[in-house]
Formats: structure tokens, C-alpha cells, sequence
């Protein structure tokens, strides 16, 4: 018997594969290679500095908190992470929510309403998008990093509450938010500004909390969310920013609420690898020159990496079909890099992306780079 839904998801697959873009869960990897696949930007999972300071702040307790946080708190150490995130942060507060994904989606959901206008860049991550649909908001996406078109748009609004919210590294184009733009905008047209560093805590700014920091908009940012899954190689998200908007948050933000608090060795890695960071805050600088090599190096060589500037290095394929393969030859010869496809990408915008981190040495980027060239004069 033919069930319309289960067919329109078989036609979707069909579709998918006919365009080059059906996505399969890869198989877990254990053979040595060179892997530009992950956002572990510092390497800290393999840093023992902070697996034994995790250790020993798990006291080898491994479970959950088995409820919602309002119900119950089973590990002490959500308040300690949450006083050095603020810290770190240099704001009034923090909150710990479960990933940088539900603290996006939880966080612009709560704050915003149907009569709120949202001004979201067009390249901002999926859980941004989501957090603006679901607020139920007059949701308008400017151009990427334009600010004349973003002016446009909030000069045309009526709005009484109005949120400007962005990337502040963009996570498949490697390039940096024009913070210091997006603030003066915000405070001409009375915006609260949200910021998503994801990307760029732990490696930019003087005390590598991310680029709020290194262009000193601390005063124009409002709601600063972070993750514990890029550079400290752990699991969660979080909200920086002033206790009333804490305070909101604790009884408005349904992912928050609904949601099973993080086990305590969750917690316990993450508060470690918080604290590494602040007492190494200039690993991030090392990672950006060791970036920034590789990147002369390819755009040298003809390869177009776009407007990046940060460990996040994009190659244009300029089809799904070329990523695909560029992507596969690299594999064969012992190298991880992914195809970037869409809808992650606009069409056209197809590339490999690559992530660099502090794991990789100067003899993995020499040889990437010649195989890069190899595959150019194969195609010729």
C-alpha cells in the first residue's frame, strides 16, 4: 500500500542522490591519516594537562543529573563552570545549557515574540535560523557581512523590539562579523545585539574569548553564546551576559527547562578545559599563524579560499560534484577533509573545508598542500 508521506521521503532520497548532495553518517575512524574533519581547535582532547584536572574534578562520577536543572542539580559543578565562563567572558553571569544548538534555538525563542523584528546575517548557523523561526518574530536575513543592506532593513522597521544577531566567525566561510559596524547600528536603531561565538572563543582576543573581546564590543553586545564543543573539545553551550537576562532565561528558554542536565564528567571536562584556555589564552594566536600559512600557500597556488581569515580555510570546488571528488582523493591518500555541500552552502559554493588545529604540524599542511597541487595537475 502506497503512504503519501513515506513516498515524498523515498522521491527526497532519490532526488538527493541524483544531485550528489545524500548525506551518510561516516563510520567511525581509527586509521592514521591527517584529519582536517573536526572543530577540536586547540587539540585539548589529547592535552593531558586537562584530562587529568577533569579527572580529578569528576571524582569518578560519571552519571547524569537524571532531571531538568529546576528539578534538581545532582553535580556542583554547574555553578563553577558557570562563574568561570562569566569570568572569562567578563560579563555579570553565565548560563550552561546542554549544546550550542539548544542554547541558540532556547535563547531567541525565549527573548523574542511575534512582535519582535530579528536581523539575522544570511550566513548565520542552522540553529540560529531555527531560534528565529520558532520565536514566531518578523524574521529578515541581510546579506552577508553587508551593512548598508542590514541599515536598510532597520530603518524600514516599526518595530518596538528589535535583536540583531550574527556569527561572529562564520563556521564554512572562516571570515570575521563586522562587530564594531553591527554595534553602532544597534545602538542607532535601539537593537539588543546577540553574538554566537562558537568559533572564535578560545582563539581570538587577548584573553581568547573571542572576537567581542579582540574589538573591544563588549559595551554593544547583550547576549553572548558560546559552545564547550569547539575549542574546548567538550559538550554544551552556553549564554554570557547580565543576570536579568539570566534570570529571564531560567524561566523562559524551553530547551533549558525541558531538557536533562549534563552528566558531571561532562562538567567536569568542560570547567578543566575552560580553565586550560584562560592560563593559555595565547594558543589561539599560534593556531591562527599556522592557519594563516597554509591559506597564503593555497591561494598562492590558485585556489580560491574565499574571505577567510580564521583556522576555518574553505577551498571552492565549484560544483557538489567536484568537492565529492577532490574530497575522496584526499582520503585516498590519508587526508580528512569534508565536502561542503548544500543546503549547507549556496549552490556553486561547493568546497572543501578545511579546519586547522593545533594537532596538525607543519610537515601535514607541506603535504596536503602538495597533494592539493597534484590534484590541480590531474585535472588539467
Amino acid at each position: 500500500m502506497s503512504i503519501p508521506l513515506l513516498d515524498a521521503l523515498y522521491e527526497d532520497k532519490l532526488r538527493r542522490q541524483s544531485e550528489s548532495l545524500l548525506r551518510k553518517l561516516p563510520p567511525h575512524r581509527n586509521e592514521p591519516g591527517i584529519d582536517f574533519s573536526g572543530n577540536s581547535y586547540l587539540s585539548l582532547q589529547n592535552c593531558t594537562l586537562v584530562t587529568e584536572e577533569a579527572a580529578r574534578l569528576a571524582e569518578d562520577k560519571l552519571s547524569g543529573n537524571m532531571a531538568s536543572r529546576l528539578i534538581s542539580q545532582a553535580s556542583p559543578l554547574y555553578e563553577e563552570l558557570e562563574k568561570e565562563t562569566a569570568d572569562w567572558k567578563g560579563c555579570e553571569s553565565a548560563l550552561v545549557f546542554n549544546s550550542g544548538y539548544a542554547a541558540n534555538t532556547g535563547i531567541i525563542q525565549a527573548v523574542c515574540n511575534r512582535g519582535t523584528d530579528i536581523f539575522c546575517d544570511k550566513l548565520n548557523h542552522a540553529s540560529i535560523i531555527d531560534g528565529c523561526i520558532l520565536s514566531g518574530g518578523h524574521f529578515f536575513r541581510y546579506r552577508h557581512g553587508d551593512m548598508k543592506h542590514l541599515k536598510t532593513l532597520l530603518s524600514a522597521s516599526a518595530a518596538r523590539r528589535k535583536l540583531i544577531v550574527t556569527d561572529t566567525v562564520f563556521s564554512m566561510d572562516g571570515d570575521r562579523a563586522p562587530l564594531e559596524d553591527i554595534c553602532e547600528l544597534g545602538r542607532r536603531f535601539k537593537c539588543a545585539v546577540m553574538v554566537d561565538e562558537a568559533h572564535a572563543a578560545g582563539i581570538l582576543g587577548k584573553n581568547a574569548s573571542g572576537l567581542v573581546e579582540e574589538t573591544g564590543t563588549e559595551d554593544g553586545v547583550h547576549i553572548r553564546i558560546g559552545t564547550l564543543s569547539k575549542a574546548a573539545a567538550g559538550l554544551g553551550g552556553f549564554f554570557a551576559g547580565s543576570k536579568l537576562i539570566k534570570d529571564f532565561l531560567v524561566n523562559n528558554a524551553r530547551p533549558l527547562i525541558y531538557s536533562t542536565g549534563l552528566p558531571h564528567s561532562v562538567l567536569a571536562y568542560n570547567l578543566a578545559a575552560v580553565r586550560y584556555i584562560r592560563n593559555n589564552p595565547t594558543v589561539g594566536k599560534t593556531l591562527l599563524e599556522k592557519a594563516d600559512r597554509f591559506r597564503k600557500a593555497l591561494e598562492a597556488s590558485g585556489w580560491d579560499c574565499m574571505d577567510s581569515s580564521t583556522q576555518i580555510i574553505p577551498v571552492l570546488a565549484g560544483s557538489a560534484e567536484n568537492a565529492l571528488r577532490l574530497s575522496a582523493f584526499l582520503k585516498q591518500n590519508g587526508v580528512n577533509a569534508p565536502a561542503i555541500r548544500p543546503p549547507t552552502v549556496p549552490k556553486g559554493k561547493e568546497r572543501i573545508r578545511f579546519s586547522v588545529h593545533l594537532g596538525i604540524d607543519d610537515k601535514d599542511i607541506e603535504q596536503v598542500f602538495r597533494l592539493m597541487n597534484q590534484y590541480r595537475l590531474m585535472q588539467k
